[in-house]
């Protein structure tokens, strides 16, 4: 009897034991830091640096953790693809600090922008999932699934000024004082130093030409690795020419963006190496999308033409390889 007792004692207590050392790992789980952020350099320089130490060049393939920076040269263009395949992307001169932490299945991620713009692709977010940016003058936006930019400008007089456009979905944004002003699409907010978010008003065509939001809304019609990019900008009745190189293997997705302005027609002409004409496509709004099915290596010329528009505008085509 008095073995039987030992060893039911024993039993309890390494199952007390187990209970404990669960609940430990339970608890150390549900705030865990999260999965890593990708990063990936479109064009020109980045800098990264890992908490505290000091800053490095970027490369495409980098992973960021919780408390790790980014900060983009004057010609760079990146982005951070987050675990639950939400992005923000970072135009040129861009300087933001990711804050990622997991607690059970939820996943909260902040980004603090310090300067620069970003432009901010949220998947729809689940159980506690949340979603924030934030920036100078106190301000933040905060979503549930939409696409917005978050953009750091500065008065005449230097002081900051933020302005928050929402071209899907819906967005909170609070500033240092008042309380939370909703902003849907098509929608802009600003932010003031000391001051409460503004009402929402249309998002101002000087936001929809900016070569930033061209380039974003090309980017996301691109399927495939996005591999070669060109840019610029062409007034009415005017045409570039640029060339890229395809090895033969891989399908090609060109794809031209400007903005999606009333009155405003592009065109854009692809030309294969052996010299024919792959596509001539003209439109009153973007994108213009060309497929060429395993692209014959050598050298290919696109065209961009401003076939009419009210104002020079700027363009951007991005190449897809698969």
């Amino acid at each position: 009897m008095r073995i039987v007792k030992r060893r039911l004692a024993v039993v309890a207590a390494i199952a007390a034991l187990l209970m404990l050392a669960a609940a430990a790992t339970s608890a150390l789980l549900a705030s865990r830091p999260a999965s890593r952020v990708l990063l990936t350099v479109f064009v020109g320089a980045a800098q990264v640096a890992h908490g505290a130490s000091a800053a490095e060049p970027a490369r495409s393939g980098d992973m960021l953790g919780n408390g790790d920076s980014i900060t983009t040269g004057t010609d760079g263009k990146a982005s951070l693809t987050y675990p639950d395949g939400s992005v923000t992307r970072l135009d040129s001169s861009t300087s933001v600090v990711v804050h990622l932490t997991q607690s059970g299945a939820s996943l909260r991620t902040q980004i603090v922008q310090k300067a620069g713009l970003t432009w901010n692709s949220v998947k729809h977010l689940l159980g506690g999932s949340t979603f924030q940016v934030s920036g100078p003058n106190s301000s933040t936006a905060e979503v549930r699934g939409t696409r917005f930019g978050f953009y750091v400008e500065h008065e005449a007089a230097g002081t900051p000024v933020i302005w928050i456009d929402v071209y899907d979905g819906t967005v909170g944004v609070k500033g240092a004082v008042g309380g939370e002003i909703l902003a849907t699409a098509g929608q802009r907010v600003t932010v003031r130093t000391q001051a409460a978010p503004t009402q929402p008003v249309p998002i101002p065509d000087g936001d929809l030409r900016l070569s930033f939001t061209v380039f974003n809304q090309t980017i996301e019609a691109v399927v495939g690795t996005p591999s070669t990019f060109e840019s610029g900008t062409l007034s009415g009745g005017s045409t570039t020419t640029f060339a890229f190189e395809a090895d033969g293997t891989r399908d090609l997705q060109i794809v031209l963006g400007w903005p999606a302005l009333a009155g405003s027609t592009f065109a854009l002409t692809v030309v294969a190496p052996d010299g024919t004409v792959s596509s001539q496509t003209q439109q009153p709004l973007p994108p213009i999308i060309v497929i060429a099915r395993k692209a014959a290596v050598g050298t290919w010329t696109v065209d961009v033409t401003d076939v009419t528009s009210s104002q020079a505008e700027p363009w951007w085509v991005i190449v897809g390889r698969s």
